[in-house]
């Protein structure tokens, strides 16, 4: 997250899940999405999550916070 970004109840979790059924099109649009919220910047590090219970730290997928009301009215 950017550092000036403020979390509050409005915001929204998107989360792409990263297994073997992703196509580029889910990961482009999960980019797109990012991107169009207005609060993302190319410079800002990816949100990772990672599979819980595991001894190896295993990414289990990508998350972005979005600001609902930064989004274009398409998404």
């Amino acid at each position: 997250m950017a550092d000036d970004f403020e979390k509050t109840g409005r915001n929204l979790k998107v989360t792409l899940d990263l297994d073997d059924q992703l196509t580029w099109g889910e990961l482009i649009r999960f980019v797109n999405l990012a991107q169009s919220s207005g609060n993302v910047s190319p410079d800002q590090p990816v949100g990772i999550e990672y599979a819980s219970n595991e001894t190896l730290p295993l990414i289990d997928g990508l998350f972005v916070y979005l600001n609902a009301e930064g989004l274009p009215e398409s998404s």
